[in-house]
């Protein structure tokens, strides 16, 4: 039965906008997938032709009715209902009309979240960032459910410290328990770099991204020169003639210069840097990272950024964001107080100029801040949540705090197109819980990863004794 036939009125408007959003998101997909190495096409080209509309026959429907659903945007709407088809969100509101064959979950006097996304993890049946992830998961790893039990739903795991230069590999994975094929949803999109940079490494970092912009330059002129060309006519094939295979005389395709072409995705929005500044003890580091930045001409995610409290209007410039542990806590230099040592009110500082923030747990006596199950204190897969809360502690509103563990998450790890708020066209990763999602009282009830349920608290073992 098709959703026009089930859903008369909000519904089908919502289930046709999730089609069109779905749509023009896979094109977009496929239009990065062939320009590998350079920004959108400029004006002077001929424009794409338009993706076919193809419709997707949804085959399950499933309701989460009565809830007070955080969107995850700060919205909260209460008694409201969200709509899933297959694994994508449909609709979120009040007074949708539910399809006669849907599954519903009563949710009255429930608090509905979109899932929560780690920033910095381990374990959980992640595999190996290099190449394809997919072939190293363990989709029946126990941890996977201690992760979901406390709402975690996805989380990026890199590898390497990043050197002077971009670097390292990565990879979002998902919690989809049981599901090979749901397990992956990103990788190798994420590289990192340290600073302080000495003098002749920020020279040779100046230097690669003069030789990309000019690449990108040269890659402009040359597509735009191409598109004012008048087309020639194409010579008539005789019947028999063999077609030039390019290998000589014809002519084949070049790709941008290997040593440029993380950069190239770094600058044409294709993937994310981060730069690790947890050593600077004053701005010094710090605004080296924004030169960075600035370099590239697009934000990047500043790791660890202890002073970033102290200048707040100069990240926001750059566009960047921030990953951070609002616990860290360092002393400042008694003989620079305004710009040194950490604050607990960072999160809120950099929220009110409108920088991104994720949270994470603080680095353990061996290093590695990030959720795991390690066994240090403040690390382990019980407490994704403390860290912001500690925000909250520090004056950030409670709902931007929740951005902290969702949809600012979702930027950071560069997947917020799929994850992070619980939008019409997303994928259905939904928490179900029995009370405010950042109280230290509340328990995740249900769980649903990819719109299938892969944690019930009453069937696991971890929780199901304890009741509010």
């Amino acid at each position: 039965m098709s959703p026009n036939a089930i859903c008369r009125t909000g519904t089908a408007l919502a289930v046709a906008a999730a089609l069109a959003s779905l749509t023009c998101d896979l094109a977009a997909q496929r239009r990065g997938r062939f320009r590998r190495g350079g920004p959108p096409t400029t004006a002077g080209a001929p424009p794409e032709p338009a993706a076919p509309v193809v419709k997707k026959e949804i085959k399950n429907y499933l309701a989460i009715r009565g809830g007070t659903v955080y969107v995850g945007t700060g919205q909260v709407l209460r008694g409201a209902t969200v709509l899933i088809g297959d694994d994508k969100i449909l609709a979120v509101g009040p007074g949708i009309e539910i399809p006669e064959k849907a599954k519903v979950i009563d949710a009255t006097g429930k608090c509905v979240s979109p899932g929560f996304v780690a920033v910095k993890a381990r374990g959980m049946g992640a595999g190996s960032t290099e190449d394809d992830p997919k072939d190293s998961v363990n989709p029946f790893d126990p941890q996977i459910k201690m992760g979901l039990a406390v709402g975690i739903t996805s989380f990026l795991s890199v590898s390497g410290f990043g050197g002077s230069m971009p670097s390292g590999s990565s990879a979002v994975f998902k919690l989809a328990y049981g599901d090979l094929d749901g397990m992956v949803l990103k990788h190798g999109h994420v590289f990192r770099m340290s600073v302080p940079l000495a003098v002749s490494q920020m020279k040779t970092f100046k230097d690669t991204v003069a030789k990309a912009k000019d690449y990108l330059e040269k890659k402009d002129a040359a597509e735009k020169a191409a598109a004012d060309k008048p087309e020639e006519p194409k010579p008539t094939e005789r019947p028999g003639a063999r077609r030039p295979t390019g290998r000589r005389g014809g002519s084949q395709a070049k790709g941008p210069p290997k040593d440029l072409a993380t950069l190239l995705d770094i600058m044409s929005g294709k993937a994310k840097l981060w730069v690790s500044c947890r050593r600077g003890y004053d701005v010094t580091n710090l605004r080296q990272a924004l030169e960075v930045a600035t370099l590239l001409g697009t934000g990047v995610v500043l790791e660890d950024p202890t002073v970033a409290w102290a200048i707040p209007d100069e990240v926001a410039a750059t566009g960047s964001m921030v990953v951070l542990s609002p616990r860290d806590h360092d002393e400042p230099d008694p003989a620079q107080p305004a710009t040194t040592g950490s604050n607990i009110a960072m999160s809120r500082i950099l929220s009110d100029v409108g920088v991104p923030v994720a949270v994470h747990p603080p680095a353990g006596m061996f290093g590695g801040g990030g959720l795991g199950t390690g066994g240090i204190l403040g690390q382990d897969l019980n407490t994704p949540h403390v860290d912001a809360a500690y925000a909250v502690r520090g004056g950030l509103d409670q709902h931007k705090a929740l951005r902290t563990l969702t949809l600012d998450a979702a930027k950071i790890v560069g997947a917020d197109s799929r994850i992070g708020s619980l939008e019409p066209g997303k994928d259905a990763d939904i928490l179900i819980l029995d009370g405010d999602p950042l109280h230290y009282r509340t328990f995740v009830e249900t769980a649903l990863v990819n719109g299938k349920v892969v944690y019930e608290k009453s069937k696991e073992p971890f929780y199901n004794h304890i009741h509010r």
